[in-house]
């Protein structure tokens, strides 16, 4: 059986250790290729003391490698595997030149979320992306909607998105429930969970919740995370709302938790999971870890009703989707929950399912099917999609004109200083100046209008 190796920028949920949804998805495909019989590795940086704790423990999971970010190509040699999975295209760049099939899960807009970072070298990220794309040999998505957010992307790096199939995978949990429930008349108990990432606003729900338990005098919020466990990917932004939420009487701010202690106290807690967020466009896009987790715990879910979620919700009926600028709404909804807790957990059997329905043996399939026969993609080096190098900005267009010009200029002045009559250099010479600044002011217009 074919040996793959996955690889992940991010903490894997080993016993004891924090994760991410990143780190959640790479461990899902691991574990879904494992199940269809496949020698599978998993491999995350060596970052931060808990990974730097699991590498150095006395029985380390076998299927486990750690590394250094500069030391990946060295990884994949020793490992020598027949396919290397990349959870997302950021690492792609310190892989070397493989003798195996390159698959790329895309599961996220990743580029849309670096400029809710702030990062500014838009031109600096696409061409990063692009060059990833462009050696990949198969592809996997983490949505139906986000598919069409990738399609100009994947066109610009080659794929012929004609004829060519991107399955989708959408975020899987384990075949296996959360087992767990409040016990009967306790009162409610809301769940929030997750990072703070700037693309994410969670604050108004928040505070509505928080002003309708105060109103009851009843019902409490369990608050778990806070900032990114490697980075304050949010940008500070919510540091006021963290001093809130800790210094409200109604709330437990837990912090991080290892990801299996995580779900047992998800399970055994919670009534409803608070996941309702700002729209807007990272938001329509994604399929969103933290709900399926919540789901696989029994946990209800209120969550918004615009993105590929909302339907899996709609269509189990395990939770609500709102407007998340419906304040009204979403107090009526707090309070019909707090008066009755208990009916509450009906759902609860319809939340685990929709779940486990969509489970890693299953949702697997595509990337199995290429790992049992992985193929080279036929690679295209089109000049029609080739982003231009940094330093020079020329659009594609203009850049073969404007090298033109150059050369002809160097010619010129070889002639003019070479040769007497050098005033009929100079008449040459002029018009030619007068062009190539032409298209330097052409260059830049264009390049700046990319850029906008």
């Amino acid at each position: 059986m074919n040996k793959i190796l996955v690889v992940t920028t991010e903490p894997l949920p080993l016993p004891g250790g924090l994760t991410t949804g990143a780190g959640l998805r790479a461990w899902g495909l691991a574990e879904g290729l494992r199940s269809a019989g496949f020698h599978v590795i998993i491999a995350s940086p060596l970052e931060g003391d808990q990974a730097k704790q699991q590498a150095a423990a006395e029985t380390p999971d076998p299927s486990v490698r750690f590394f250094s970010r500069s030391d990946l190509g060295a990884l994949v040699e020793n490992e020598n595997p027949d396919v290397v999975v990349m959870q997302h295209w950021g690492l792609v760049y310190a892989l070397p030149d493989l003798k195996c099939p390159l698959v790329i899960d895309l599961a996220g807009p990743h580029l849309l979320e670096r400029q809710y970072w702030g990062n500014q070298d838009l031109h600096r990220d696409l061409q990063e992306k692009l060059s990833a794309l462009r050696r990949a040999d198969f592809i996997t998505l983490g949505g139906v909607f986000q598919r069409h957010y990738f399609y100009p992307y994947l066109a610009m790096a080659g794929f012929d998105i004609t004829n060519t199939n991107f399955p989708v995978i959408p975020f899987s949990v384990a075949p296996q429930a959360v087992e767990g429930s409040p016990a009967p008349g306790s009162e409610a108990t809301f769940i929030y969970g997750g990072a703070f990432l700037a693309w994410q606003n969670p604050e108004k729900p928040i505070r509505w919740l928080l002003d309708e338990v105060d109103k009851a005098g009843r019902g409490r919020l369990l608050f778990y995370g806070g900032a990114h466990p490697s980075m304050d990917a949010s940008g500070g932004r919510f540091l006021s709302l963290y001093q809130f939420v800790k210094a409200h009487p109604r709330v437990e701010v837990r912090g991080w938790k290892p990801f299996d202690q995580l779900t047992k106290e998800y399970a055994a807690e919670g009534h409803v999971a608070l996941d309702l967020m700002e729209r807007n466009p990272e938001r329509e896009l994604a399929y969103t870890t933290r709900t399926m987790v919540y789901l696989q715990c029994g946990l209800p879910v209120v969550y918004n009703n615009y993105s590929e979620i909302s339907l899996l919700v709609q269509r189990n009926g395990c939770g609500w989707c709102l407007d998340p600028e419906d304040e009204a709404g979403f107090r009526t909804l707090v309070q019909k929950i707090i008066g009755a807790p208990d009916e509450v957990l009906k759902l609860r059997e319809s939340a685990r399912n929709a779940a486990i329905n969509q489970n890693w043996n299953q949702t697997i399939a595509p990337l199995a099917e290429f790992c049992q026969n992985p193929q080279f993609r036929e690679k295209t080096n089109s000049q029609a999609f080739q982003v231009p190098e940094s330093e020079s900005h020329a659009a594609p267009a203009i850049k073969p004109d404007l090298n033109v010009s150059s050369s002809t200029i160097t010619s010129i002045r070889r002639n003019f200083f070479a040769r007497p009559g050098r005033w009929m250099g100079i008449i040459v010479y002029l018009p030619v100046w007068v062009v190539s600044k032409y298209l330097c002011y052409r260059l830049k217009v264009t390049s700046s209008s990319r850029a906008q």
